[in-house]
């Protein structure tokens, strides 16, 4: 039985992907010379093939993100990664998309000319930042 699934997202950016991975120090590999990447599940031919990134767990069952559109998908044996990490499908996608979210802000505000002046998080960890702009 197989325990792969994939998980669409609207991420778009590949290199603010990984700056938000090197950011919450997920470590990852990237396709080669136009080599793509197989990831494996659980089962021995369980094969998670056409990756382009495989994103490390902790364990030997990685995430593999493909390119979908213009978007990219994560595609894992979440199965397997809980099983061997403890680590959540939910937890490990909402971690890599909030820190996403966060270097897209950035990345477009500092594009606009503005600068953080002040961060804040409140316990709910939303993050309230501080902008400002010299003309």
């Amino acid at each position: 039985m197989s325990h792969i699934s994939k998980i669409d997202t609207t991420i778009k950016d590949l290199t603010i992907l990984k700056k938000a991975l090197k950011n919450i120090n997920m470590e990852f590999i990237e396709a080669q010379n136009d080599q793509l990447i197989t990831v494996h599940g659980y089962g021995k031919d369980e094969l998670i093939e056409n990756c382009i990134m495989e994103i490390k767990t902790g364990c030997k069952y990685s995430v593999g993100v493909r390119k979908v559109d213009k978007n990219y998908e994560f595609v894992a044996d979440w199965w397997a990664i809980e099983t061997f990490t403890g680590l959540k499908q939910e937890d490990i996608i909402n971690k890599i998309t909030r820190q996403y979210a966060y270097e897209n802000v950035l990345d477009k505000v500092k594009g606009m000319g503005y600068n953080v002046v002040e961060e804040k998080q409140d316990l709910q960890q939303n993050v309230k930042l501080t902008l400002r702009r010299w003309k």
